[in-house]
C-alpha cells in the first residue's frame, strides 16, 4: 500500500456550497424572525406607548363648593381600554378657594391607593387603613404615605366646573 500523505496539520477547508447554505439559512432566519417578531411585539405592547386621552370631568356649578368644606364627589367617565369601552369612575374633594379658584384633591392616598376621608372636625384627610393623614392642601402631616395627595387641575366651562383627571 501506498502511504498517503498526512492532512492532520492543515486548515479544514469550506466551500462554496457550504457558504452559500450557511448564509441563505441565516438570512431565511432573520427574514422569518423579522416578518414575526414585529406584529408579536405591537401585539405585545398594545396601547401602551399611545398617550392616554385627556379626561375634564364636570364635577358641578361654583355655587356648589364651599370655602370652609370639601364636598366628596363621585365622577364617571367612559373610555377606551385597547378594543373595549370601559366606565372609570373614581373620587375627588372640592372646594372653593379664596381668590375663586377651586381647590380639587384626588381622594387616592399616595401609600397604598386607598381612598382618603375628609374630617372635617380635624380639618384633615386620613386614610382608614393605614393611619396616614393629610392636611387641608393634601400634604402628608403623619403615616406611611410618601407624598402628598395629588392636586387636580380645574377649569370653568359653560358655567361648570371641571378637573383634569
Amino acid at each position: 500500500m501506498a502511504d498517503e500523505p498526512d492532512h492532520s496539520d492543515e486548515a479544514p477547508t469550506v466551500g462554496r456550497r457550504e457558504v452559500l447554505g450557511t448564509i441563505g439559512f441565516w438570512s431565511a432566519t432573520l427574514t422569518a424572525g423579522a416578518l414575526l417578531g414585529g406584529p408579536s411585539a405591537r401585539f405585545a405592547l398594545g396601547n401602551s406607548l399611545e398617550q392616554d386621552p385627556e379626561h375634564w370631568v364636570p364635577i358641578g356649578p361654583p355655587d356648589k363648593l364651599t370655602r370652609d368644606d370639601f364636598t366628596r364627589i363621585v365622577y364617571e367617565f367612559r373610555t377606551k381600554d385597547a378594543w373595549r369601552e370601559v366606565a372609570k369612575e373614581g373620587l375627588i374633594y372640592a372646594r372653593a378657594g379664596t381668590g375663586g379658584e377651586v381647590i380639587a384633591l384626588s381622594a387616592v392616598c399616595t401609600h397604598l391607593g386607598c381612598n382618603v376621608r375628609w374630617r372635617r372636625e380635624q380639618s384633615r384627610f386620613a386614610c382608614p387603613c393605614h393611619a396616614g393623614f393629610y392636611d387641608e392642601q393634601g400634604n402628608v402631616i403623619s403615616g406611611p404615605p410618601p407624598r402628598p395627595l395629588r392636586r387636580l387641575e380645574t377649569r370653568l366651562k359653560d358655567g361648570v366646573i371641571e378637573v383634569h383627571i
